[in-house]
């Protein structure tokens, strides 16, 4: 009979222990869909206004994508989520220097930095404007 009570003991424990550890990581998980969705809405956001704007203003538009949270940051590096919200990024900076090429005529390449550096002196004889607002969601 004892022996029977801390079979039972011993099974409800270690199912408790799995049920536990299951929510937690479920709740984990979610937190890291919610914040892989943000992410990517963030990428469309800025890319969408970023095409909407002149060169030297569409530039600090790319400045934000590129920047906002890096892999590894908000993401666990190299995760499915991280490669998701990493493909978004790469799309929306992609989109952005596609119309930069189109709006300028010029073409310096696919890396992002070499546009930043190209178009920033652009953007500093312009007058001041807030490019980089958010919706809040």
């Amino acid at each position: 009979m004892k022996k029977e009570r801390i079979f039972y003991l011993v099974t409800i424990s270690v199912l408790a222990f799995l049920f536990v550890y299951t929510a937690f990581s479920y709740g984990m998980l979610m937190i890291r869909v919610a914040m892989a969705r943000e992410q990517v809405m963030i990428f469309e956001y800025s890319r969408d206004e970023g095409i909407k704007k002149e060169p030297a203003e569409c530039i600090s538009h790319l400045q934000y994508i590129i920047n906002y949270y890096p892999s590894g940051s908000k993401q666990i590096e190299g995760h499915r989520l991280d490669q998701i919200v990493e493909t978004a990024r790469a799309g929306a900076v992609r989109e952005v220097i596609s119309y930069l090429r189109e709006k300028t005529g010029k073409d310096f390449g696919d890396d992002p930095q070499v546009w930043l550096d190209a178009i920033k002196p652009l953007q500093e004889s312009q007058p001041h404007t807030n490019t980089t607002s958010q919706p809040t969601s």
